[in-house]
């Protein structure tokens, strides 16, 4: 344990030193004016909450994958280039603790980045609206699971795969993942009459994670019901999937011959 947690400041020292929070802070201070923006539309106070809160949540949703692909596509290929690996595993320090310090390092980057995402734009929204609606951190929270497992999919691909494929491939696995099954029953069924097309749709849908799971956005906007319990639910759900993709590149890194 002690090792994972030196690699995992070692791996955060490095990408402070490649500047990756910049992005997040700017996109801070954008989300923040962002209440004030809309509210030049004067769409009444009902409509500019909800138009706020949606476009709000729905950037920290696309920072947040773009994020995960970003960092994680690029984290192992790079020190396996540049030989830094090899520096790191003649010590004592197994293999699935060089993989497991990697993950921890990247959801760490990850939440760090959405709890300030979140916290600027909560706080902005709360200024114009004279109310704090903490139900925005509910959807965030859906948004660092949804990473999460985006994260560590493509640390599993990372461990054989170029950055440029393995980003590709994280990108594939979020558009997969997010297509909801309305999309294949309506579109590709009915208006299209394309079973092979929507075959093949359910297919892949059946092969990697169904992140429609964890947007809460629709919900938190529109103020709708869902179940006190869908939260952990869903924690539950990401658990097991990362828990799935750690192992297998656990087991990919460990078949590479260093």
């Amino acid at each position: 344990m002690r090792a994972v947690v030196a690699l995992t400041k070692l791996n955060l020292a490095g990408s402070l030193r490649r500047q990756i929070h910049l992005a997040t802070l700017l996109l801070a201070v954008l989300l923040m004016g962002l209440p004030l923006y809309v509210h030049q539309f004067s769409l009444g106070t009902n409509g500019f909450s909800r138009v706020s809160t949606d476009f709000g949540l729905t950037i920290m949703n696309f920072f947040a994958v773009g994020l995960a692909i970003f960092v994680t596509s690029s984290s192992i290929p790079r020190e396996l280039e540049n030989r830094s690996v090899h520096t790191l595993l003649v010590r004592p320090v197994r293999r699935y603790q060089y993989i497991l310090s990697h993950f921890v390092a990247n959801i760490t980057i990850l939440g760090a980045s959405l709890l300030l995402l979140g916290a600027a734009f909560t706080t902005a929204l709360a200024f114009m609206t004279g109310k704090i609606d903490l139900s925005l951190l509910v959807a965030v929270y859906g948004f660092f699971l949804q990473g999460a497992v985006i994260t560590a999919v493509c640390l599993a691909i990372s461990t054989k795969a170029s950055p440029a494929l393995t980003g590709t491939a994280g990108a594939f696995v979020y558009l997969v993942g997010i297509l909801p099954q309305a999309f294949i029953r309506f579109f590709l069924v009915e208006d299209r009459d394309s079973p092979f097309s929507a075959g093949l749709a359910r297919l892949l849908k059946s092969i990697v994670p169904d992140l429609s799971l964890f947007n809460l956005k629709d919900a938190v906007v529109h103020q709708l019901y869902y179940n006190p319990l869908y939260p952990v639910s869903m924690t539950l759900y990401a658990m097991a999937w990362v828990a799935v993709s750690v192992l297998i590149a656990t087991f990919l890194f460990g078949s590479r011959d260093l």
